[in-house]
């Protein structure tokens, strides 16, 4: 049986490839900068001299420098992101919640994943499930925001910052802030596991160059994907 051939759609823009892989280097470098913030037993300094665990790589304060410096990158790459939704719009990823198409694709995309037969073969730019964990990780994202200026605010009570995020102070106490933190970023960790298996599953077995999106911005289909006004906008 011949394969049909594919056609090449220009899914993802250069800001949205520029933001995900920024994402990608700085919540790596917040993630495990955070867990040593929290807890620095797990790198031991036994036996060092003190100029060393002062001075080294490894020391709270480098530490800490590497986690804000990280955090302020992700902050500004997350703008930036927020413009590339404005302005293209392949890069707005949010679920439609008044399309009817919607709520039947999240029952469409759950059966496929359990790999449950299907009467027919459905073919979108981005399935609803996916559409959902966006906006979902993207309300984290502005909490975890939130939370880490809140924190970083305590440190300068006098500062403009703190005159923002003093109000979230004073709803939380600083434990209950930092708890929170702390289970958003294994919230991150736990939805990065399952965004890069489903992607490589879904290149696999749909051929459509899912993972090689992220890169060239193209996805391959060999009819017009159900959502295609995503791209274009509503045809007539």
């Amino acid at each position: 049986m011949l394969q049909r051939q594919k056609k090449p759609y220009r899914v993802f823009s250069l800001w949205l490839r520029i933001f995900h892989w920024t994402m990608v280097l700085s919540v790596t470098a917040l993630f495990w900068s955070g867990l040593y913030i929290g807890d620095p037993g797990f790198i031991n300094f036994t036996g060092r001299e003190p100029a060393e665990a002062i001075n080294s790589w490894f020391s709270m304060e480098m530490i800490r420098r590497i986690h804000f410096t990280a955090a302020f990158i992700l902050i500004f790459s997350f703008v930036f992101r927020i413009y590339g939704a404005i302005r293209y719009r392949g890069d707005r990823l949010l679920p439609r919640f008044n399309k009817r198409r919607y709520w039947r694709g999240l029952w469409q995309t759950t059966t496929h994943y359990l790999m449950l037969p299907q009467q027919r073969e459905h073919r979108v730019l981005r399935n609803s499930l996916a559409r959902t964990s966006y906006f979902i990780i993207y309300i984290l994202f502005v909490l975890e925001i939130a939370t880490g200026l809140a924190m970083y605010s305590q440190i300068r009570p006098d500062s403009w910052l703190a005159l923002i995020f003093n109000p979230l102070n004073m709803l939380f106490t600083e434990y209950e802030i930092h708890i929170i933190h702390h289970y958003i970023a294994w919230a991150f960790l736990l939805f990065t596991v399952m965004h890069v298996y489903l992607a490589f599953r879904e290149d696999v077995m749909e051929e459509s160059g899912e993972v090689s999106s992220m890169v060239s911005g193209m996805k391959f289909y060999p009819d017009d994907p159900e959502d295609i006004e995503d791209l274009y906008g509503d045809r007539k």
